[in-house]
């Protein structure tokens, strides 16, 4: 993992520790990065805003699909083409400095954006923090089972200082954190500016999300609620 000069910067308790973890798979013909299934490595996330693309998923063809929706008609939404989020992130895998890509269902995006909120909260960038991630089953807010990664904070020395990373602060919505997951806001996006209560957003989202803990929708929906007015601009907030 880098040159012998960058791998003596990493205490022999960190190597010891990553010893432990497995090597991300890379791709022969791009910067893409991934596991399988009971894998579990380490990343260091360069940027926490990701790339998301909308695609429709064949299953017959077992392919991917753009969709073409926003630059005007397409084909596979009138087909009814099923649709898959991807969300695809810069991490660091090393201390070598060069950015990998890394793409999360909406599943995995939403526990990694609820799991940044509480650290910025707690006064900590997620960005100065090296993540395990483990490839396998997680629940989904609906509380279904499905395939992702499960992300989790370590003690482990950051690969990439923050003098040697993108700086966020030339982008705007690096800028920006999600205090309401991304979820919760697209289901509520039709709702947005209409009348509704705090207690009557909290049973909508119970129903809807019966994963997420009952202390955490009810701190969305006092954020969320204004003037008994649904106001989707607060589930966002600046962070640096």
């Amino acid at each position: 993992m880098g040159t012998t000069e960058e791998r003596e910067n990493f205490s022999k308790e960190n190597r010891n520790r990553m010893s432990e973890y497995d090597d991300w798979i890379q791709s022969p013909r791009s910067s893409r990065v991934w596991l399988n299934d009971s894998m579990t490595a380490l990343g260091q996330f360069a940027f926490i805003a990701p790339i998301h693309r909308v695609k429709h998923w064949n299953p017959t063809t077992k392919k991917r699909n753009k969709c073409w929706a926003k630059e005007g008609e397409c084909v596979f939404c009138k087909n009814s083409t099923p649709k898959i989020n991807e969300f695809t992130y810069g991490i660091y895998v090393s201390s070598t400095k060069e950015v990998k890509h890394i793409t999360l269902t909406i599943a995995s995006h939403t526990n990694a954006q609820r799991l940044f909120a509480t650290m910025i909260e707690n006064g900590t960038n997620p960005t100065d923090m090296v993540f395990e991630f483990k490839k396998g089953k997680i629940t989904t807010t609906t509380g279904k089972s499905t395939n992702g990664y499960s992300i989790t904070p370590t003690e482990i020395d950051m690969f990439v200082a923050e003098k040697f990373r993108p700086s966020l602060t030339n982008s705007e919505e690096q800028s920006y954190t999600w205090l309401v997951p991304e979820e919760i806001v697209e289901f509520l996006k039709d709702k947005n500016g209409d009348p509704m209560t705090m207690i009557d957003l909290y049973l909508l989202l119970k129903d809807r999300f019966p994963a997420i803990a009952e202390k955490e929708l009810k701190k969305y929906a006092v954020k969320l609620c204004e003037h008994n007015t649904l106001n989707l601009m607060n589930a966002r907030q600046k962070w640096i």
